[in-house]
């Protein structure tokens, strides 16, 4: 599927028909699933236009004389609405999802980033993983609050468990991971944030 969408890369599609016949084949050299009988399983000329009008795909400034211009971060689009439909997601969401985004992030969500996102992820399981491990006890909380502290295992044979954010994103939980106190909640959020911040960098 990589390089069925990467060989699109620098490519140009003089009017809608084109862009349309071109999103058509290959989204079905990609074999996305369309399984609810709302959603259209190709895109025409009308659909992408409706897709325009929502914010879908944004409208292309270029022109060839009265024709627009669609490019390859128009096909992203178009290809990443279809891939989220088919997950089942309301336009609204996808909308949230897909305006604004750039190539690689539009890449990413269509799960043909690049080398760089592989050693994104590891920075962010490697952070995710360090926020999930249990703190320790300070030294000068009181003895009663001390001993209701769970212990930290050392067993190896803890399990994760994977909870998806949304396309793209997922969080991991170790099984002896106790959730945060209300006082560290504002915490762990900011630093969540901060850290997806820095991703997109």
């Amino acid at each position: 599927m990589v390089n069925v969408v990467l060989k699109e890369r620098g490519r140009k599609y003089v009017g809608l028909p084109e862009f349309a016949r071109v999103g058509e084949q290959v989204l079905a050299e990609m074999g996305l699933e369309q399984a609810r009988g709302t959603v259209t399983r190709v895109p025409d000329e009308r659909t992408i236009r409706y897709y325009m009008a929502e914010g879908l795909v944004q409208t292309p400034e270029e022109k060839q004389g009265t024709a627009s211009v669609f490019g390859y971060v128009n096909l992203l689009q178009l290809l990443t609405v279809k891939k989220l439909q088919a997950e089942h997601l309301p336009i609204r969401k996808i909308r949230e999802l897909v305006a604004g985004k750039s190539e690689q992030e539009l890449e990413t969500l269509l799960g043909i980033g690049s080398t760089g996102k592989k050693s994104r992820e590891t920075e962010a399981k490697r952070y995710l993983e360090s926020l999930l491990a249990p703190t320790p006890v300070p030294e000068a909380v009181p003895p009663k609050l001390a001993a209701a502290a769970p212990p930290p295992q050392t067993d190896q044979s803890q399990s994760w468990q994977r909870v998806e954010i949304e396309p793209g994103l997922e969080l991991h939980i170790r099984s002896d991971y106790a959730p945060p106190t209300s006082a560290r909640t504002k915490s762990l959020l900011e630093k969540a944030i901060h850290r997806l911040r820095r991703l997109r960098g």
